[in-house]
Parts: structure tokens; C-alpha cells; sequence
């Protein structure tokens, strides 16, 4: 059974909200991956600047 918002939304299951998220983690892990990155091409050290 799936259920909707009074708008007409698809409320998603448990485990596609737990994959969305998991994705969003993901996707910041390697954002903050590769800005830690430029900063030491910078010659910047993020773990001193924190």
C-alpha cells in the first residue's frame, strides 16, 4: 500500500527516504572531499583551519 499527501504526493517508503538520504550523504562526503582538496592545493591545511 502506498500512501499520498493531500497535495497528490507519493509518500516514499521507509527505504526509499533511507536511500535518498544515504545518496544526499554521499554526495556532501565528496563535496567536502574535494573542497578539503583545493584547499591543500592552496597550500592550506583544512585540519589546522577547523
Amino acid at each position: 500500500m502506498r500512501y499520498f499527501t493531500p497535495e497528490g504526493e507519493l509518500v516514499p517508503t521507509p527505504a526509499e527516504a533511507a536511500g535518498k538520504a544515504e545518496n544526499r550523504v554521499q554526495r556532501e562526503r565528496q563535496k567536502a572531499a574535494k573542497l578539503a582538496a583545493k584547499l591543500r592545493e592552496l597550500g592550506i591545511n583544512p585540519q589546522d583551519n577547523f
